[in-house]
């Protein structure tokens, strides 16, 4: 059997053990929102040179996801800190530093960072415009924002001037 094959077959237990119902549902849940424009989202800037646009699953009808849209400027990133919940970071573009624990590195996008619960972590936008990033929470509240302190690749630099 090929590689390829064999791992395919090695995922198709893990997907079907994931999914308890065995009929679509039908209807849509109350509380449940369709659409979720951008001005019924929570806006706050999170650091200087970062807006953070919020979407509190329980307040959509989502108890398992929340999600925020960064614009994240060059050299700009949130404080080092940590969740009680899994975090996952999508990157359409752009190039970001992360510190994860005591790993340090550089992605450009398009990709996917996969943020552990409870690892404490931050990032900075390490290139020369805006970053767009997705971060998507396996909870519905976010799992908490619990700070450690100023983000450790910050230069002296003015967020947002090159």
């Amino acid at each position: 059997m090929c590689p390829g094959l064999r791992s395919f077959w090695m995922v198709v237990p893990l997907l079907l053990a994931s999914c308890d119902a065995t009929e679509p549902g039908g209807r849509i849940p109350p509380g449940h929102e369709l659409v979720i424009p951008l001005d019924s989202m929570l806006t706050v800037e999170a650091a200087a040179g970062e807006l953070v646009h919020m979407v509190r699953g329980y307040d959509h009808g989502l108890d398992d996801l929340s999600l925020t849209m960064t614009e994240t400027a060059p050299g700009a990133g949130p404080d080092l800190h940590w969740h009680v919940s899994d975090e996952v970071h999508i990157i359409q573009e752009g190039r970001v530093t992360y510190i994860l624990l005591d790993s340090v590195f550089t992605v450009e996008g398009p990709v996917v960072v996969n943020v552990p619960a409870r690892v404490p972590h931050t990032f900075i936008n390490a290139g020369d415009s805006l970053v767009k990033l997705t971060a998507v929470f396996s909870r519905g509240d976010f799992g908490g924002y619990h700070p450690l302190g100023p983000n450790p690749l910050r230069t002296d630099r003015e967020p947002g001037q090159p």
